[in-house]
C-alpha cells in the first residue's frame, strides 16, 4: 500500500515539474489571469478525483 502511494507522489511531483517547466509554459499568456476561477475549479475537480480514487484504492487494498 505504502507503495503506490510513494508512487503516486513521486508521478504527481515529476508531472508538476514537467509542466512547470515547459516551454509554453514559460511564456506569459493574459488568458490565464483571466481565467483564474475556471482554472480554480479545474484544479479542484482534479484534487478531488484524486482523492477518491485513493481512497478506493485504499479500500480495495485493505
Amino acid at each position: 500500500m505504502y507503495i503506490i502511494v510513494i508512487a503516486l507522489a513521486i508521478i504527481g511531483g515529476v508531472s508538476t515539474l514537467l509542466v512547470g517547466l515547459s516551454k509554453e509554459n514559460q511564456k506569459e499568456n493574459p488568458n490565464y489571469m483571466r481565467k483564474t476561477r475556471k482554472n480554480l475549479t479545474k484544479l479542484l475537480i482534479i484534487y478531488l478525483a484524486s482523492i477518491i480514487a485513493f481512497i478506493a484504492i485504499w479500500l480495495i487494498f485493505k
